[in-house]
């Protein structure tokens, strides 16, 4: 029997479908799906997590720097 593939949307969505009111999974979807996950799995899936948020903040970071500049504002880089 052929395994379905599993796409970034579906994975998207079956995290989605399992998140609490808080946004962190819920503990039985957590359990069975990281509990699968040997350390160096969660390790590296925990590195890529907080590139992309870092990613993500200096973007916001950016945008309000921009918008400062736009208004102008003169906004001087940190040392």
């Amino acid at each position: 029997m052929a395994k379905a593939k599993v796409t970034p949307g579906v994975l998207i969505g079956a995290l989605r479908e399992n998140q609490n009111n808080n946004k962190s999974l819920k503990s039985l979807f957590s359990s069975q799906f990281l509990g699968k996950m040997s350390m160096e799995e969660l390790e590296g899936l925990n590195l890529s997590i907080s590139k992309e948020i870092g990613k993500r903040s200096q973007k916001v970071i950016q945008e309000k720097i921009d918008f400062l500049q736009k208004h102008g504002y003169k906004i001087n880089a940190p040392k």
